[in-house]
């Protein structure tokens, strides 16, 4: 075998098993700096045996050659389609682990012989992005303190594994400078905050238990379409969606009525799809509910997965339902609540604390009871905390109260902080 410089376009590119060449722009990168590192690999006819990618690389770059292995002609087509595969699953790349640890070390040489190295050179001598740069050495630097984070199959999981480690000390340390009766509130939010079946946890409780009630129900949209629209896969792993809404909708919104005390409010959120039929039920349990339904303006930049062809939403509607004759606590507000949606979510539904806040005073008098029948991130109920009153619900998700019980214990925190400042 002789290894050649050959003009590139002498080389025949046909039949190939690989079609998704991947991100062409680290290999460009890496062959501009570094030179081709392996030969591609030839027939005597220059037919491309082995190194798709690496031709590919070539040909984006102009380059008019490109180092070959020419091997032996070979008889058959399956000798050439076994090269190209043998070439292929042979190769065993690096372990993602291997990776954060060997990034790491190309960037203490590179800090060592040039101390104005940052992680925005080596990602842009690399391929990548400053922030996959600075979560690599990141990974590499905890893995030396906590092996165990190598043997997590991805990236992904290990890097949300060290996060939760992370907050986890965090809240200790938090935890080790809070006073007694501080740390009482955090506990009892745990117990206020209950993972499981919401309509199990109604159901245990006795009729007119609670003066107001926040029902913030799965909206019942297709879930890949909520996806693709959040960007965001991680919020919805412990997302939960009704996949029939109706039968679940009415069942919650009996034990609701069932619970709330005589003349209590219940803000019900609902998807402007399931308007009629949301009417429809509210009326038939026994709640009065307002023609117009309520929204929360998100402000003039509304989502659409087609901006092309469809008018972005900016806002969410909900009903303020009445059983029997409550007073609004704050009468004469119009029915428009105008807050900035979050920028940052712990859940894909999340609402303002400040959005809840207005909804509470405005229809809340002190002290009440709250009931939440789906928690999600818990913001409900943290606002109920914020403002003299107490409250409880259900969510299916373990991860999602570990985020409200983290948020909380800060909250107390910062409570603390202003008590010593005054």
């Amino acid at each position: 075998m002789l290894i050649r410089e050959i003009p590139l376009k002498e080389i025949k590119v046909r039949d190939r098993a690989r079609i998704d060449m991947g991100d062409m722009d680290y290999l460009v990168s890496s062959i501009k700096e570094k030179g081709l590192l392996q030969p591609i690999t030839v027939d005597h006819s220059f037919h491309l045996l082995a190194g798709g990618r690496r031709y590919l690389a070539h040909e984006k770059m102009g380059k008019q050659t490109i180092f070959a292995v020419v091997r032996p002609s070979t008889d058959t087509k399956v000798d050439k389609l076994e090269i190209e595969l043998h070439e292929n699953v042979c190769r065993k790349d690096l372990e993602w682990a291997e990776r954060c640890k060997l990034e790491k070390k190309i960037y203490d040489l590179h800090l060592k012989k040039d101390r104005t190295w940052t992680q925005e050179k080596q990602g842009e001598a690399l391929g990548h992005s400053r922030q996959l740069v600075g979560r690599r050495l990141e990974l590499a630097e905890a893995m030396e303190l906590i092996p165990d984070l190598a043997e997590h199959k991805t990236e992904d999981e290990a890097w949300k594994e060290l996060k939760r480690l992370e907050e986890g000390v965090a809240i200790k340390h938090l935890r080790a400078k809070l006073p007694a009766s501080v740390l009482r509130a955090i506990d009892s939010a745990a117990a206020h905050y209950n993972v499981g079946d919401a309509f199990k946890g109604m159901a245990a409780l006795p009729d007119s238990s609670f003066h107001f009630a926040e029902v913030d129900p799965p909206y019942g949209v297709d879930l890949e379409k909520r996806k693709s629209r959040n960007q965001s896969e991680a919020l919805m792993e412990d997302y939960n969606e009704w996949e029939y809404y109706i039968e679940p909708f009415t069942k919650t919104i009996q034990e609701v009525y069932r619970l709330l005390k005589p003349d209590s409010f219940a803000v019900i959120w609902y998807g402007m799809s399931w308007h009629c039929e949301v009417v429809r039920q509210l009326r038939l349990e026994g709640f009065s509910i307002p023609d117009i339904p309520a929204i929360w303006y998100k402000g003039d930049r509304g989502q659409t997965a087609r901006p092309d062809q469809v008018l972005g939403s900016c806002y969410e509607p909900f009903f303020l339902a009445r059983k029997g004759h409550p007073v609004l606590a704050k009468q004469g507000r119009g029915n428009v609540f105008h807050y900035q949606p979050l920028a940052k979510k712990v859940h894909p539904t999340e609402k303002p604390l400040a959005l809840m806040e207005e909804i509470f005073n405005t229809c809340l008098q002190p002290g009440s009871s709250v009931l939440i029948p789906f928690l999600g991130s818990g913001v409900t109920l943290r606002t109920a905390y914020r403002l003299g009153h107490t409250g409880i619900g259900w969510d299916l998700s373990s991860e999602y109260k570990e985020g409200f019980l983290r948020r909380v214990t800060d909250d107390q925190g910062k409570t603390e902080s202003k008590v010593e400042e005054i």
